[in-house]
């Protein structure tokens, strides 16, 4: 059923944007490393993600439609920023390292991305179109012969399509209403996710420097301590 197929797919994308999201904040993915590493850390993720948005995107248009140019655009947002990610990390390049930032920069837009794809998921599921999650009832019902509404006869069905089409042009004002205060939420959520990475990834590379620090000080100790030795043994 496409209820199911669609809660397990929202379960699999989840999981993978999470993955991403830790292997991001623990340093198995890095600026440091060069284009080619960098890519085949991420390849495998990248490319579920994508087939994920692909997917999941017909299944959002079917049980909502009256969203249809929110889920476009949201998935769009997501395919495009994943596939510069990895179209930065494939270049033929002079200066490898600017293209494992700049990649690294996409990864970050994709999963700000792919957060705003996972709400809107959770929120088509949570609340589909009432006459689309009519009929899919009514078509599981028929198919299953069981009592999920309990149908007697075709005059027990045809009063609720006639109420839920009679009810449309409410809900679709009120769903444009809601559409407008979520957009503003979910920029302020991704202004505020962008800004905690940037903090994560800030702290990460003050730590690794400091320790690069220590250690180029460690190394110039002992050198002096071997020059000091050096003296006394000549002299």
């Amino acid at each position: 059923m496409i209820r199911e197929e669609f809660e397990e797919k929202i379960r699999e994308f989840e999981g993978v944007l999470q993955k991403v999201a830790s292997d991001m904040a623990g340093g198995v993915i890095s600026e440091k490393l060069p284009p080619s590493e960098l890519l085949t850390k991420t390849e495998h993720n990248i490319n579920r993600l994508k087939d994920l948005a692909t997917n999941t995107e017909e299944l959002m248009l079917i049980l909502k439609p009256e969203k249809t140019p929110t889920i476009k655009s949201v998935c769009k947002n997501l395919t495009q920023t994943l596939t510069t990610f990895k179209d930065i990390l494939t270049q033929n390049t002079q200066d490898p390292p600017a293209n494992s930032r700049l990649a690294l920069e996409q990864l970050r837009k994709a999963l700000a991305d792919g957060s705003d794809f996972l709400f809107l998921m959770r929120e088509i599921r949570d609340h589909p179109s009432p006459l689309i999650d009519t009929i899919i009832t009514f078509k599981k019902a028929s198919e299953t012969k069981g009592s999920v509404i309990n149908i007697q006869a075709k005059e027990d069905v045809q009063p609720l399509i006639k109420h839920v089409l009679g009810r449309l042009d409410d809900f679709r004002a009120a769903l444009i209403a809601l559409e407008k205060k979520i957009d503003e939420m979910k920029q302020i959520m991704r202004e505020l996710q962008e800004e905690s990475l940037k903090i994560l990834f800030s702290n990460v590379s003050s730590q690794a420097n400091v320790a690069e620090d220590k250690m180029e000080k460690k190394q110039l100790s002992l050198s002096n301590f071997k020059t000091e030795e050096k003296r006394h043994v000549d002299g």
